[in-house]
């Protein structure tokens, strides 16, 4: 009896079958796991241009090999705002040589530039190189925007992957005139708005030139269009991979956008009703006198510059706008973007001599009155372009009060009978710098009250 436990004991120690097996598939894995990882790899559920990761006994996570679909690639390079290349595929960007890679599953792939739609250049390269800023063929400031590298290559050449990411990236400057409140929005903002808002926040902005503080200042735009830290690329070290990337930006007009050419047909009013929404301005309408209580006035800001293009009798001016309706008030904006947005927003119309502080139009509310005074110099082109079409694509009225020689103050620097007023053309002709010194740099502004009155009543019919 005794003899019988023994051997049923021994049985159990040395033959239970779940034991053997663990046994053999252990000493299994040891021996074929080359090519067990090879077989897995067709298992896993990696997206497509990304790695699978396996676990492995002796080092934690193995990559093994990555899926390389075939490569798309569109660039434009004809824009004269700027140049753009849109790809999808397996993307590696490498921050410290300003480089991105498109990878192709093979030679075929890059010799046979199926992918490839390049207009403008060679589609036949395989090499493209973009300067991502708004200001394309502006020779005062592009020489000093980085220059980032689109290459078409196969596994072999590219870097290997250190951070995947399931959203598209977009790669753009910020530097050239950062800095400049007019073009923050005009060569920043509303190219990123054009670009990245149909993505709805899930991409990330990949930056060359990052200025730390800008976002800073417009944090509340930024977190708008990106759900994702932005990443300054000129620092970063690693690889980050993509399914979807485009380098450079969107940019139309002058401060505003052309629907025909936005992802979903987007326009000014959608970036107005967008700077409503991170803002949190509560006007979206400007008052409608017909509408309203008729004792109610029609608020008026006049902006007034610290610098140059100042308005010299601004009391005169607050004074006769008061005389034909308006509640009027005259600052100079907070530069706290937040606060000024809200100031702004809770005016019916804005008066403001040509120049960066015009820019707060976009916090106006809907059918407010633009008044734009334009100095001396055959600038009204120039402000037509910046500040006079804008309004209008945001749904708001827009006047422009062109100054006379008399109320510039130019005309207690030069005689009558100089050039400066005379012919101001072969000033414009021989250098921007010598306009922006002249008519930007030491004109002040005197309106004739007389002469602007007529503006402010047409501005108070429009409200109506």
């Amino acid at each position: 009896m005794k003899a019988a436990v023994r051997s049923k004991k021994s049985k159990g120690s040395f033959c239970h079958p779940p034991l053997l097996l663990l046994i053999v598939a252990i000493q299994f894995l040891v021996i074929y796991s080359p090519t067990l990882d090879q077989y897995m790899v067709m298992l896993t559920t990696g997206k497509p241009g990304f790695p699978s990761m396996l676990i492995d006994g002796r080092r934690s996570f193995k990559q093994v090999d990555e899926f390389i679909p075939e490569p798309h690639l569109r660039c434009d390079f004809r824009d004269n705002r700027s140049d753009v290349c849109e790809m999808e595929g397996a993307i590696r960007i490498l921050g410290r040589t300003s480089e991105v890679f498109l990878v192709a599953p093979s030679l075929a792939s890059i010799s046979g530039g199926g992918g490839v739609n390049a207009t403008g250049v060679d589609a036949n390269a395989t090499r493209w190189k973009i300067q991502p800023y708004t200001r394309k063929g502006e020779s005062r400031v592009m020489p000093g925007i980085t220059e980032v590298t689109v290459r078409l290559v196969t596994a072999d050449e590219a870097p290997p992957c250190d951070e995947w990411h399931d959203v598209p990236a977009i790669v753009y400057s910020n530097g050239g005139y950062c800095g400049n409140y007019y073009h923050d929005f005009n060569d920043n903002i509303i190219p990123l708005f054009i670009t990245s808002r149909h993505l709805a926040g899930e991409v990330q902005l990949l930056v060359t030139q990052k200025q730390r503080w800008w976002f800073g200042k417009y944090r509340e735009i930024v977190e708008g269009l990106t759900r994702y830290e932005p990443v300054d690329l000129d620092a970063e070290q690693r690889v980050h991979c993509y399914r979807r990337a485009t380098v450079g930006l969107h940019s139309h007009k002058d401060l505003s956008i052309d629907p025909r050419r936005a992802p979903n047909n987007y326009s000014m009013v959608d970036f107005k009703r967008f700077l409503m929404w991170r803002y949190a301005l509560p006007r979206e309408h400007a008052i409608r006198m017909d509408e309203e209580d008729k004792s109610k006035k029609p608020r008026l800001l006049v902006i007034n510059r610290r610098s140059r293009r100042r308005f010299v009798n601004l009391d005169e001016i607050v004074a006769a706008a008061e005389g034909v309706g308006f509640e009027v008030t005259a600052a100079e904006l907070d530069a706290h973007i937040p606060a000024a947005a809200s100031a702004v927003n809770s005016y019916d119309a804005m008066v403001a001599v040509h120049g960066s502080g015009l820019t707060n139009l976009v916090f106006l509310p809907m059918n407010a009155v633009v008044i734009q005074v334009v100095p001396l110099g055959r600038m009204e082109g120039l402000a037509m372009d910046e500040y006079g079409v804008p309004p209008r694509d945001m749904n708001m009225r827009y006047l422009q009060y062109n100054i006379t020689a008399e109320e510039s103050t130019l005309s207690e620097v030069y005689p009558r009978a100089h050039p400066v007023f005379l012919d101001p053309l072969p000033i414009h002709k021989q250098s921007w710098s010598l306009v922006k010194d002249i008519y930007l740099g030491q004109q002040d502004v005197r309106l004739d009250v007389r002469r602007f009155r007529p503006v402010l009543l047409k501005a108070l019919h429009l409200l109506r």
